[in-house]
């Protein structure tokens, strides 16, 4: 398995994530498109909580990377709320709590991503 980054808003709680993992439990918008850069790996964002302007400036950095990205909201969508993340990434897990993150983690860090 290879490593997947997670990245979460600070305003939620750091969940429990298995090894194969490597959180970032970021502050702002400019500490999550700071970690993406710096990092090859495939990820994952959380984006409860945040703002319809972060996450325009999120899917820009997440369009420049090679690795795929899945956008994970804890909470359940309501299916029409519009999510530029979700347009460059490369699924959106939604309303499974942190159980998606960890199926996120073993989708991404598997041999098919």
């Amino acid at each position: 398995m290879s490593a997947v980054l997670v990245l979460v808003p600070r305003s939620l709680a750091a969940p429990a994530l298995p090894e194969s993992a490597a959180l970032v439990h970021f502050h702002t918008v400019v500490d999550a498109v700071v970690a993406l850069r710096a990092s090859e790996a495939p990820a994952i964002l959380v984006t409860d909580g945040l703002d319809p302007e972060d996450l325009d400036s999120l899917a820009a950095v997440l369009r420049g990377r090679a690795a795929p990205c899945l956008e994970v909201r804890l909470a359940a969508w309501d299916g029409e709320t519009h999510s530029p993340v979700s347009g460059v990434s490369r699924g959106v897990l939604s309303g499974f709590g942190e159980a998606g993150i960890r199926r996120g983690i073993e989708f991404l860090a598997g041999p098919r991503a």
